[in-house]
């Protein structure tokens, strides 16, 4: 009978334990999920409205963009054409389920007869990555252009919920003077999932925010000062 007694108390107790375990999750869960909502300054459906009508690329000169693709395209046409000629040392690597080969490459060739020099005269990048890597400098988009866009946005609109800017092609003087040939503005949706995250090194978690880009594929262009909304074949 102690024998009994015991084992009903010892499953009492467990599933008691049990209990209580759940009960702390739920309530963790809870109170992460109303923090996430609190910690929200505009609704995501508010948030979602302002990146379909100011989300994607800001064109300040089309003129020049078009040159720079051109370019690029030509570029392209030339490295095949090249081959092995500018390529060495291939390798494999893994993507995804399978194996590619990839090369260094040797671009010098490729820039004496295709420079990356626009019409002004001055050299351009295709993104501040580009730039970085060519020149070992930083660089950030001048607060002008910024403002233009933000101008087009509205201060109140901007202000709800600040987009990230990202420079894209961008020409550069000898004084290192920057002129901003277009950009992006992102907005992004905070998106949390719920379960247990980490390891023993980093601690654990119940959850995980990742950000989710929702600015869509708009494009605006700067004409006659003003910024104009692109078709989508354009």
């Amino acid at each position: 009978d102690n024998k009994i007694s015991k084992i009903k108390f010892l499953k009492g107790y467990r599933m008691k334990f049990i209990g209580i375990i759940l009960l702390l999750l739920t309530s963790i869960f809870l109170i992460a999920c109303s923090a996430n909502q609190a910690s929200n300054k505009i609704s995501n459906s508010e948030l979602e409205n302002l990146a379909s009508k100011y989300g994607g690329v800001y064109v300040f000169n089309q003129k020049f963009v078009d040159e720079i693709e051109k370019r690029e395209a030509e570029r392209k046409e030339l490295s095949k054409t090249l081959g092995d000629k500018i390529r060495s040392n291939p390798r494999k690597i893994k993507q995804g389920d399978k194996f590619i080969t990839i090369y260094d490459v040797d671009t010098t060739l490729i820039n004496k007869q295709l420079p990356q020099i626009l019409s002004n005269g001055k050299k351009y990048y295709k993104n501040s990555t580009d730039y970085e890597n060519q020149t070992g400098k930083k660089i950030k988009i001048p607060a002008e252009y910024k403002e233009k866009v933000i101008n087009f946005i509205g201060i109140d609109n901007y202000n709800k919920s600040k987009p990230g800017f990202d420079l894209g092609y961008f020409c550069i003087d000898k004084d290192d003077n920057i002129e901003v040939i277009d950009m992006t503005v992102d907005y992004y949706i905070t998106k949390t999932d719920y379960g247990l995250y980490g390891d023993e090194g980093m601690g654990f978690s119940f959850k995980k925010n990742r950000y989710v880009n929702i600015s869509g594929d708009n494009k605006f262009i700067l004409t006659n000062g003003k910024f104009k909304r692109a078709s989508k074949d354009k």
